[in-house]
């Protein structure tokens, strides 16, 4: 059954930060970083239907000590697992229409060190 739109709230643990996974970083650790990092994707998505949608969008609120910008390692490494594991096409801007990091509100309730992400998921199908 196909869908207009759908979306899709999880919660996430703290990224690494930008800073952190560049500043220096061997490509054998910075592929350790993300590995871990998809096992918690992984676990999230479990909770859910095995879906595809043909565009997409990442919303991320945070409640780190981090800037906004060192918190996008949670959307990279999100659209890559998406298109990994065959819930989009790709992450190309024809398929990834947009992103928003903010910090969290404080009538918003997210747990310290850990980020909300909604997924926007345009023509959706549930597999």
């Amino acid at each position: 059954m196909k869908e207009e739109y759908k979306e899709v709230t999880f919660s996430l643990p703290k990224p690494p930060s930008l800073n952190k996974f560049y500043a220096g970083k061997h490509f054998a650790v910075r592929i350790k970083y993300k590995k871990d990092y998809n096992e918690h994707i992984e676990k999230q998505l479990e909770a859910f239907d095995k879906f595809h949608a043909e565009t997409f969008q990442i919303d991320v609120v945070h409640n780190t000590r981090y800037d906004c910008d060192n918190v996008i390692l949670v959307i990279k490494f999100l659209a890559d697992y998406l298109k990994d594991n065959g819930y989009v096409n790709d992450d190309s801007k024809k398929y990834f229409k947009g992103l928003n990091i903010r910090v969290k509100n404080d009538d918003e309730s997210i747990e310290k060190d850990e980020v909300s992400v909604t997924l926007k998921l345009h023509n959706y199908t549930e597999l």
